[in-house]
């Protein structure tokens, strides 16, 4: 449920994957809260991408060392209803981050071995002996993701975006495609791999992964926005997204999303619950003990991998896109950047110490317009990584995400 990088597709592709007050906005533009003289441009900047990148809906918070800079809602949830700063949207790929977030924290408490090979969980999974917790959690692990499997998965999804897939299939599309490369040798973005990774968090201490991640997520952070949904549900109020993949304009709102993360962690959110805990969990210690947030935001994997033929995404990680622990990292900034069924979000936090701005935080989310992109079926880009990056670019010109600029 990520657009960096895409899983190949040969004929299109799966496109995907606090207590500010919501305003009603339709056709003039206006900010929820604005708090400083970078807020003018930042609205600018997103106001003018809407236009010019044919947006049906754009949410948008910004926030500064914490502290909101600006909070803003343009355009309409479904028609003739308008966008407000408190409607829900699939979270998608940022509960990648909050999976990470729970392993961390348990291996804390001494509860789950990061290092320790999976086996003793699933004892029958092929390579469990030499798979483990901290190579699920980097993209190491080397099994197959489910959603490039044409035939198992992608064919069946399109010809039912409804049907709810249980973890126990998705993981058996991804054993039934050839195993490319050996745990650790390699890497490759695996939906699978956080698949299995939930199964081995229960397995490991007994509890749902909905319950963990509600014990040592949702309620320390208070994301009041943030549910865990298996099923299509989005709670009021709902932005509606829409989508031509299937070679006709529809709403997809309710697509199924069961195939997308761990049972337990596909969720639904608001746009400052998505800034504020990205912001808490990767930006500044105290949420995680210092260590902890360091292996999930270290880019250890810098000069790692290399491309390898049948596996599109397995490629040498450099400065520009690396990954660590339930994050991508691109130069100094730690990203999450889903996108599904015509809805797209991109989170992007530059942390404390990396810029005399203060710690940034960038969250977007939008829809689209059917005229946003000539062929939907093909390489549709994530609009809202595009906003987050001009939106850094304008706050943080001497440290945008990827590297640093020459000068």
């Amino acid at each position: 449920m990520t657009d960096t990088p895409r899983t190949l597709r040969s004929t299109r592709r799966l496109v995907g994957l606090t207590g500010l007050a919501g305003l009603l906005l339709a056709s003039t533009p206006l900010a929820a809260q604005e708090t400083g003289p970078g807020a003018d441009a930042v609205q600018k900047i997103a106001l003018d991408a809407f236009d010019a990148m044919k947006l049906n809906a754009l949410l948008l918070e910004v926030r500064i060392d914490g502290e909101p800079l600006i909070t803003l809602a343009h355009g309409e949830a479904m028609p003739g209803v308008p966008l407000t700063t408190d409607g829900h949207f699939r979270n998608g790929a940022v509960a990648l981050t909050y999976v990470a977030a729970v392993a961390l924290r348990l291996a804390e408490e001494g509860r789950f071995d990061l290092d320790r090979p999976i086996a003793e969980w699933m004892p029958h999974l092929p390579a469990a002996d030499t798979a483990t917790p901290r190579m699920l959690l980097n993209m190491t692990a080397g099994y197959p993701d489910h959603v490039a499997n044409e035939k198992g998965f992608l064919e069946p999804f399109y010809a039912d975006p409804f049907r709810q897939w249980t973890p126990e299939e998705l993981i058996d599309v991804s054993l039934s495609t050839p195993r490319r490369f050996a745990p650790g040798e390699n890497w490759d973005y695996s939906h699978s791999g956080y698949v299995i990774l939930g199964r081995v968090m229960e397995a490991a201490t007994g509890e749902k992964l909905a319950a963990l991640m509600q014990r040592y997520v949702l309620d320390p952070l208070n994301l009041s926005q943030t549910q865990g949904h298996d099923t299509p549900f989005v709670p009021e109020p709902v932005v509606h997204s829409y989508t031509a993949e299937r070679g006709v304009w529809e709403d997809a709102t309710h697509w199924n999303p069961s195939w997308t993360l761990a049972q337990g962690s596909v969720q639904t959110t608001g746009i400052s619950d998505m800034a504020r805990s990205f912001d808490t969990i990767t930006g500044i210690d105290g949420f995680l003990q210092p260590q902890s947030r360091k292996a999930m935001i270290e880019p250890r994997l810098i000069g790692f991998g290399s491309p390898l033929e049948g596996c599109p995404n397995c490629h040498t990680l450099d400065s520009a896109f690396s990954y660590g622990l339930g994050a991508m990292l691109r130069g100094d900034w730690v990203m999450q950047t889903p996108s599904f069924a015509g809805n797209a979000s991109a989170v992007a936090t530059l942390p404390q110490g990396q810029s005399p701005e203060g710690r940034v935080t960038i969250a977007v989310a939008v829809t689209y317009r059917e005229e946003a992109f000539d062929d939907w079926q093909g390489n549709v880009p994530n609009r809202a990584t595009d906003i987050v990056q001009k939106i850094a670019e304008e706050l943080v010109p001497d440290n945008p995400p990827g590297p640093r600029p020459k000068r």
